[in-house]
């Protein structure tokens, strides 16, 4: 009896679960799957009107389902559902858009059209808000949103949106008002391409093909000077520069139109677009990070930026850390853009703060992530204007939060969005992104210049990381060789009266490979630093000593001829100077000569021999700046001190004795037998008549006498 009443018991037990189950298994069959469940059938949401509604309004949502199988789709559904419950978190907000969470309470349900293969159907859903219940008393702020694509039973798409609900707006009427507004900025850097130093010409093209009608920096300009006029521009000042210069018209008139119609939006970033990260962590001094900011070259003499544009302003690639910030101070910037890796404090809201730098505070604006994800791929080129409704929403929802957490806490708010290099905006779309929400009481719209220069960032202390180094930065060892190449050149360049003669294209291909561009072509920039070294030595090699027999010095002291070489495009002012490496000889001048262009030069060095021996002479050429300019030379030199007086000496005597034997044979001659006496010409003066007899030629001398 005891077993067959337990038996009985247990089979109740099992009855009851199973009918449990078999009750709750329709709920599982329709509770809703990941958004695309079915790959070949999409969902999007077109339009959201009203974007914000209030307690008498309609909100409406357009929906289009495109059929990309095979088979016409019948039957299929469409669930509007609205959450009661305002969203007052980000991290909710973001939460939801992102779809982590299912259906929002459903408000509405419709059938859809049969879709045929290949095409797309389009409906409205319409959800009076009185439905809701919500009142004039409910919370002003978002409201989950969602729409449900069903075949029957099975969820084919599930999108999230937001409905934004102001008790205020509309036919009725509120105490509740929206908060104060939060200052937003959306900023893009405007950068130019990698500069190749084999082919320098090919950045100024790229330059021309990207300021054509429609190309990128036109669609960036075009974003900014829209009527929405909601986003502010960092431009690289070498790609305005490198446009202004060009022969094309429309790189020319977008510059121009960028100078006259820019203003304040618009702030400049050092010269070249520079890896500060990379500058930072090589540990390079000051005065050459001022130097690499002014781009080496990159920028003609006479330019400037617009009287109405900015400051500098450095917007570092990757996360910024304290030595990135440091280095920023010392290239000139006024403030720092952060994309990664400043945060403010817990209790501040908003994204600009103040920063210590190198000794001083500095402007730095931590740019919101989520804002400028968002923005970034919703806005991006080749976007179409239908596809942001959800977008919109989600920004508002987003920036409504903050608002209310502003107001909350009587904080000041301020955020800035800041786009990734690259980003090329859809203008439409970036407009009917941007517009709804610079419509909004609860948003203000700021540029860049303007959000920097609050006052209230002051009092917000923003960090940074100690050292966040990224794989892509140049290597320090290589930055400091490119750095060590460049102040070689400039001391070698003291030769020329104009060393930027000779420095301004060299050091623009030593600063090329610091630049951000080169973070996305490794490669690349390894030839290109290749390039710029053989490119500084080079010109370091245009100066040479003429090589020259050994030299023999006979004498006490000479001057040795020194021939000096230029092969320049300018003339050359060098200082030589011999070195021997035997006291025995003095070097007692230091000449300094110019040597034309192309051509060659002695310098005469005058020396002086204390002894006789074999020196060895080491040449040394050096700059103005006393660094040396010729590759080490030296020639040997016999000296033999003494032997010009001992051959003086020789040739005195000699010439003495010479002298000396033809007087001793001038006397010698003079006292001859056979000389006539001058008695004898006097006697043969005298008349005879005795008669002259001319000897003949066989007479003997003293027949001849006689």
């Amino acid at each position: 009896m005891t077993d067959t009443r337990t038996t009985g018991a247990r089979s109740r037990v099992l009855l009851l679960l199973l009918s449990a189950l078999l009750l709750a298994a329709p709920l599982v069959l329709v509770s809703p799957v990941p958004a695309s469940a079915h790959e070949d059938v999409h969902a999007e949401i077109v339009r959201i009107a009203p974007v914000v509604v209030g307690p008498d309004d309609t909100q409406q949502v357009a929906l289009r389902v495109t059929n990309d199988t095979d088979a016409e789709l019948t039957g299929l559904t469409a669930e509007l559902g609205v959450g009661w419950r305002p969203v007052t978190t980000r991290a909710g907000v973001a939460s939801w858009a992102a779809g982590e969470s299912g259906l929002a309470a459903t408000q509405l349900r419709e059938p859809l059209d049969p879709v045929p293969p290949g095409e797309s159907v389009q409906t409205t859903l319409s959800l009076d808000v009185r439905a809701l219940r919500l009142g004039e008393a409910a919370p002003w702020g978002p409201r989950q949103m969602s729409v449900r694509v069903a075949d029957g039973s099975t969820t084919l798409e599930l999108l999230h949106s937001f409905l934004l609900y102001d008790p205020g707006t509309g036919a009725a009427s509120s105490d509740q008002a929206p908060p104060p507004p939060v200052s937003l900025t959306v900023a893009a850097p405007v950068t130019g391409p990698v500069f190749d130093p084999a082919a320098p010409e090919d950045y100024a093209d790229t330059v021309v093909d990207r300021s054509a009608p429609g190309a990128r920096y036109d669609r960036l300009l075009a974003a900014a000077t829209s009527p929405v006029g909601a986003l502010s521009l960092a431009v690289d000042p070498a790609v305005v520069a490198a446009a202004e210069q060009s022969s094309d018209d429309d790189a020319t008139a977008w510059a121009d139109r960028l100078r006259r119609t820019g203003g304040p939006g618009v702030v400049t970033l050092p010269v070249g677009d520079p890896d500060l990260a990379a500058l930072a962590h090589a540990g390079t001094g000051a005065s050459t990070v001022a130097e690499i900011a002014e781009g080496g070259g990159a920028l003609p003499a006479s330019w400037s930026p617009a009287d109405d544009w900015g400051p500098r302003v450095a917007w570092p690639a990757g996360a910024v850390d304290a030595p990135t910030l440091a280095t920023a101070a010392r290239a000139g910037a006024g403030a720092v853009v952060a994309a990664e890796g400043a945060t403010l404090p817990d209790d501040a809201v908003g994204g600009v703060g103040a920063a210590t730098a190198a000794g001083g505070q500095v402007p730095l604006a931590a740019a919101d992530p989520v804002l400028g994800a968002v923005l970034g791929s919703a806005t991006g080129s080749g976007r179409s204007v239908d596809e942001p409704a959800a977008t919109v929403q989600q920004l508002l929802a987003d920036t409504a939060v903050l608002a209310a957490d502003a107001a909350a806490t009587g904080d000041a708010t301020a955020v800035v969005a800041a786009l990734p290099r690259g980003w090329s905006p859809d203008v439409a779309t970036f407009d009917a992104v941007l517009g709804p929400l610079a419509e909004q009481s609860w948003v203000e719209v700021v540029d860049l210049t303007a959000a920097l220069a609050d006052p209230a960032a002051e009092d917000v202390p923003a960090e940074v990381a100690d050292e966040a180094v990224a794989e892509s930065e140049l290597a320090p060892g290589v930055v400091r060789d490119l750095v060590a190449a460049s102040d070689d050149v400039a001391a070698f360049a003291t030769v020329a009266a104009d060393p930027d003669a000779l420095t301004a294209g060299v050091d623009r291909d030593l600063f090329a490979p610091m630049s951000v561009a080169y973070r996305d072509d490794v490669e690349a920039r390894t030839v290109a630093v290749g390039l710029a070294e053989d490119r500084a030595r080079q010109v370091q090699s245009g100066i040479s000593v003429l090589d020259r027999a050994d030299v023999l010095l006979i004498s006490d002291a000479g001057d040795l001829p020194v021939r000096v070489r230029n092969e320049l495009p300018v003339d050359a002012r060098v200082t030589v100077r011999l070195r021997p490496d035997d006291p025995r000889l003095v070097v007692e001048t230091v000449p300094e000569i110019v040597v034309p262009a192309g051509e060659s030069r002695d310098a005469q060095v005058r020396v002086r021999a204390i002894g006789s021996g074999d020196v060895t002479l080491d040449v040394e050429v050096t700059a103005p700046s006393g660094v040396e300019v010729t590759a080490p030379t030296e020639f040997a030199l016999s000296v033999r001190a003494g032997w010009e007086t001992v051959g003086t000496a020789v040739i005195a005597a000699g010439v003495g004795l010479l002298f000396l034997t033809g007087i001793w044979r001038t006397v010698r001659r003079g006292r001859s037998d056979r000389r006539t006496t001058g008695e004898q010409v006097a006697e043969s003066a005298v008349p005879t008549d005795r008669p002259r007899t001319v000897p003949s030629q066989d007479a003997s001398p003293e027949d001849t006498e006689s």
